[in-house]
């Protein structure tokens, strides 16, 4: 047959086993899996995890399950630059969110997982567990599992609250305990949205965020925590604040999710004259737009330990 008529898979396949054709030193593949079935990715995946024996093998994926399984270095390139390298248990740990943890429930004589007054029970001692120990709520949360992100810096408890935890289990009803890294594909979003704060400070690049009030303020793009000019008041003399979230669009760039309530500006907070542009009426009598003053978000985190 032609290789012209083969199906994209087939021919990605093809060209695959014609780079290793003359045992070469030196192989660089370019997505090769892409628009394969998920057998036929398991078998290539499996010829070039062979073929890594005595060569060296630059590949280049869009998938981090691929990167993962595939590669014993791991880099990631964003906005045109190489932003780390490293392996995947390395990446993982500087970069990630921190751990995944799966609390998984045992089901009744039935197999079935347990319903009623005793499931909401168990689970509402397990969440409870976590919170004062750990001050971490669910990110996942089903009639048979439950799933928490432990950050990093909770790592020096996490034996004594293991401990804890373990021998609660038949008290909480629980049948499994699973502790592992957070993924590769939270890993390299993390160092996606850093580039996007980057590129958006070199261009100064700003969002609109509209208040509960109804007025229009302009955020630097990936400012977590911003002052409104023009709040002063006898009740709230430097002003108020809110904390803006941020979300990635299909396309990877940063928009406004939400923010929380207007809250007070803590009187230790130091504002930049620089930082606070000021907003009124033109030559022209038109209002201009309001600039956001951004805060430091660690004088707002030290003030809350």
């Amino acid at each position: 047959m032609r290789a012209g008529s083969y199906s994209g898979g087939m021919r990605r396949r093809l060209s695959v086993a014609i780079a290793l054709i003359g045992e070469p030193k030196l192989v660089i593949l370019d997505e090769p899996t892409t628009g394969m079935d998920p057998i036929t990715r398991r078998h290539v995946w499996d010829v070039i995890e062979e073929a890594k024996k005595g060569r060296a093998i630059i590949l280049t994926t869009h998938s981090m399950e691929e990167a993962d399984i595939l590669s014993d270095r791991i880099g990631i390139m964003a906005k045109g630059r190489l932003r780390c390298i490293g392996t995947s248990i390395r990446l993982k740990s500087r970069f990630g969110t921190g751990f995944i943890t799966t609390i998984s429930f045992s089901g009744d004589s039935n197999g079935t997982p347990n319903r009623g007054d005793t499931f909401n029970t168990q689970h509402e001692a397990v969440k409870q567990f976590f919170k004062s120990n750990l001050d971490v709520t669910p990110k996942e949360e089903n009639k048979s599992f439950l799933t928490f992100v432990i950050p990093h810096e909770k790592e020096k408890l996490l034996t004594k609250f293991f401990e804890a935890l373990q021998e609660k289990v038949k008290e909480f009803g629980i049948a499994d305990i699973q502790l592992g890294l957070t993924t590769l594909e939270e890993v390299f979003l993390n160092i996606v949205k850093q580039a996007e704060l980057e590129n958006a400070a070199a261009e100064e690049s700003f969002a609109t965020l509209t208040l509960n009030s109804g007025a229009s303020v302009q955020v630097p793009i990936g400012a977590r925590f911003v002052g409104v000019p023009g709040t002063e008041s006898a009740e709230n003399p430097r002003g108020i604040m809110v904390e803006v979230y941020w979300e990635q669009d299909d396309a990877g760039a940063l928009c406004i999710s939400g923010h929380s309530d207007e809250m007070p500006i803590p009187p230790h907070v130091q504002l930049s004259v620089s930082s606070t542009p000021t907003s009124g009426i033109n030559i022209f009598g038109r209002r201009q737009q309001i600039h956001g003053i951004v805060i430091d978000p660690a004088q707002i985190t030290n003030s809350n330990m």
